[in-house]
């Protein structure tokens, strides 16, 4: 009899003192949900994703109608490409560099007045600075087509994330203000845990801990997901504190929204 109550004593202190892993409820969130809209005022030409397509980070999803900006690109284009001016400078500056010394020339033997040289040199001179005009404005030219082509870039929409689509608040042919919403997506790798622990269990909680975590069904199984983040302000009211943790999701089995249940030692 004695030794039997030895041994359950034995078995008793080791549980004790082991430490185990208690259950709470958790839920699974995107780590990120964001709302894509325009950054320009315009009609919408199409939107190339619907309601739970994946898209990747990039991928083009919207566009604004833009046949006036491809035009203004077109002629500021062409502005930026035409060499004409600078040839045309150029020439003009190597028939006046020509007469311009043949008037020194001629001016050394008197043969002309001074005012005749001096007509010639201020004519290259002025001719100088045509060119240097010309090669000026073609650079300007360059810059305004860089310009334009940015302004016709924003009327293409792309995602910023990779995601899922959640939600597409407009359609082809509807008028959209900038900034206004179109399309939501949510990322779904990794996905987050949100979890409200006693605040008995504050200092037993770290960062970089790793926790099991129990989908509720259709989706079920058994994942391990890692602490990323441990409020430091408690729910005064419930006596908890929240732990926010990160499961790497790169398949895109599990889903977003849904009940788990969460196993953390102490």
């Amino acid at each position: 009899m004695k030794s039997c109550t030895l041994t359950s004593a034995f078995v008793f202190a080791l549980i004790a003192n082991a430490g185990f892993a208690r259950e709470y409820d958790c839920l699974m969130d995107p780590s990120l949900v964001v709302e894509i809209g325009s950054a320009e005022a315009g009609i919408i030409q199409s939107i190339s994703v619907q309601r739970g397509d994946l898209v990747t980070q990039g991928q083009l999803v919207a566009k604004l109608e833009s046949g006036a900006e491809q035009v203004a690109l077109d002629y500021a284009r062409a502005r930026a490409t035409d060499t004409s001016p600078i040839e045309i400078a150029q020439g003009r500056i190597d028939l006046l560099a020509t007469e311009a010394e043949r008037a020194k020339e001629l001016g050394a033997k008197k043969l002309v007045p001074q005012a005749v040289v001096d007509s010639a040199v201020s004519q290259y001179d002025q001719a100088i600075l045509e060119l240097r005009q010309a090669e000026f404005e073609k650079r300007l030219a360059a810059l305004d087509e860089t310009r334009v082509a940015a302004q016709l870039a924003r009327r293409n929409i792309h995602a910023p994330v990779d995601g899922i689509v959640i939600t597409r608040m407009i359609g082809p042919g509807e008028y959209v203000f900038a900034q206004a919403p179109i399309i939501q997506i949510a990322r779904i790798d990794p996905l987050h845990i949100e979890v409200f622990l006693p605040t008995d269990m504050f200092t037993s909680v770290q960062m970089g801990q790793m926790a099991e975590v129990k989908p509720a069904a259709p989706i079920g199984g058994l994942y391990e997901a890692e602490v990323i983040a441990i409020d430091r302000v408690f729910d005064a009211a419930s006596d908890t504190f929240g732990v926010r943790l990160k499961l790497d999701n790169p398949e895109g089995a599990l889903v977003a929204g849904i009940d788990c249940k969460i196993e953390i030692g102490e």
